[in-house]
């Protein structure tokens, strides 16, 4: 399965956004060049251009953004955004986001509606300013208001998820079909996304596909990875139009996408089998910090498959991973300190790994925390607790967790009670496949006929019922 969720939120800001706004760069000739000097804006502006694009010139970022600042001063909106956003991103001046809002606050607040789009996303990403969902609601809606199309888009995702407003799919589908009638591709997406999952609307794959098309061939990422995916699930035939809107969007930087490539090349779904594929696009996402791309990264350096065998490698990369709070790679990474692969051998370590784990919900996790616990490993014993974590995983159908509780219930001092409760999970864990061998029959001994065929019938009706 590919990863992401259907309808996974977009919030951008882009310089491509601006770019379309702007006057036509044009060359710089000795004219426009005076008239700038002398004070005219829009000439300040013309040569800004030039110089950020090239034109009849060398680009040159620096000069670019000397020209903004000229007309940003005299009080231009448009050059007060443009130059906020190349403070954002680090064009022609140093990266600066406080400066970056400085700028668009003082461009929003003169009513112009492309810095009050982008101060919104400013305040919703906390660039350069304390993230503040109310402030980023109140400036994107401004900016929608004046038909921004992508604050449009925008506010259609807040209501979608009850970002900073009430969770309301009426809301996000009016702002998001607005959005979409003014060539939004954020808001086509998300349309795409509330057909796809039937959030506010019929479900409908076809209606889905439709809008992430149309807002895909616009080069934006996020519907080019939704449109890869969802052809991923139709068809084989549609599998080959699948990777390449995958790659498109990787290409553009989407996370998800370079992980589904990685993925897709290691299961030949789509593209030729090739671990060394796989291991190249897990390393760009997990570079760019995808946790499930850094877990796939260290399996692959684990097995050394794709990629020389490490377990040093591996655990950098479950590190990273678990950093993130991925329950998966919290686990390799109990293992790995348990075991001392590619790291020191350190069960306090491995203890603390293993709790993120299990507390985490994994079954693998709650058998070891609950091993380490009972035997004292890393820490106290703690009985009580190991059977608590032993019961936890074999809830989940782990039968190594069943037969350590039948290894816990059978100690020498056990009751009666304890041996049936012992021989009742020797049984279910034979009964999923885990043989206990002797102990089982060596516990029956000591209990009546009576006793063994309640705990049969106890372990038959629990298996029945987990």
């Amino acid at each position: 399965m590919l990863h992401g969720a259907a309808a996974a939120g977009i919030l951008i800001a882009s310089l491509v956004v601006l770019v379309s706004q702007a006057l036509s760069a044009q060359i710089i000739n000795n004219s426009i060049l005076q008239r700038a000097k002398a004070g005219d804006i829009g000439a300040m502006v013309k040569v800004a251009q030039a110089y950020e694009s090239g034109t009849g010139t060398d680009p040159d970022f620096a000069e670019a953004a000397h020209w903004y600042e000229r007309a940003a001063n005299a009080g231009d909106p448009w050059a007060q955004t443009k130059l906020a956003l190349l403070y954002l991103h680090g064009l022609g001046v140093a990266k600066d986001a406080a400066a970056s809002t400085r700028w668009l606050r003082r461009a929003a607040s003169s009513g112009y509606g492309l810095a009050q789009f982008e101060l919104g996303v400013a305040y919703l990403h906390g660039d350069g300013v304390p993230q503040d969902d109310a402030e980023g609601v109140h400036w994107t809606r401004e900016a929608a208001d004046k038909g921004i199309a992508d604050a449009q888009g925008n506010l259609g995702v807040l209501y979608l998820f009850g970002r900073g407003v009430p969770q309301d799919s009426r809301s996000a589908l009016q702002w998001s079909q607005k959005g979409a009638k003014h060539g939004s591709a954020v808001a086509e997406c998300n349309l795409g996304s509330m057909y796809e999952s039937g959030t506010g609307v019929d479900k409908n794959l076809q209606t889905a596909e439709s809008w992430y098309r149309r807002a895909a061939n616009r080069d934006f990422p996020g519907a080019e990875y939704r449109l890869g995916r969802l052809l991923s699930f139709k068809s084989a035939d549609d599998l080959k139009e699948a990777t390449v809107w995958l790659q498109r969007a990787a290409d553009h930087g989407d996370l998800r996408a370079r992980f589904s490539m990685g993925l897709l090349s290691e299961q030949g779904r789509g593209l030729p089998q090739s671990y060394v594929e796989a291991a190249k696009w897990y390393r760009r996402a997990a570079e760019a910090g995808s946790a499930e791309a850094q877990l796939n990264l260290g399996l692959l350096y684990e097995s050394g498959r794709g990629v020389p065998q490490d377990n040093a490698q591996a655990v950098r990369w479950y590190s990273e991973a678990a950093g993130q709070g991925l329950v998966p790679a919290e686990w390799n990474l109990g293992v790995a300190y348990e075991k001392g692969a590619g790291v020191g051998q350190d069960y306090v370590k491995a203890r603390y790994w293993y709790t993120q784990a299990a507390q985490g919900g994994d079954m693998n996790a709650q058998n070891s925390l609950g091993r380490f616990l009972y035997v004292g490993l890393g820490g106290n014993r703690d009985r009580e607790q190991a059977l608590h974590w032993f019961t936890a995983a074999a809830d989940k159908g782990d039968p190594r967790a069943a037969l350590n509780l039948g290894k816990m219930m059978s100690e020498e001092s056990a009751s009666d009670v304890d041996r049936v409760a012992a021989v009742t999970w020797f049984e279910i864990a034979r009964l999923r496949g885990l043989d206990p061998g002797p102990a089982l029959a060596n516990l029956k001994i000591h209990l009546t006929s009576v006793q063994s065929e309640a705990a049969l019938r106890n372990a038959s009706a629990w298996v029945a019922s987990h």
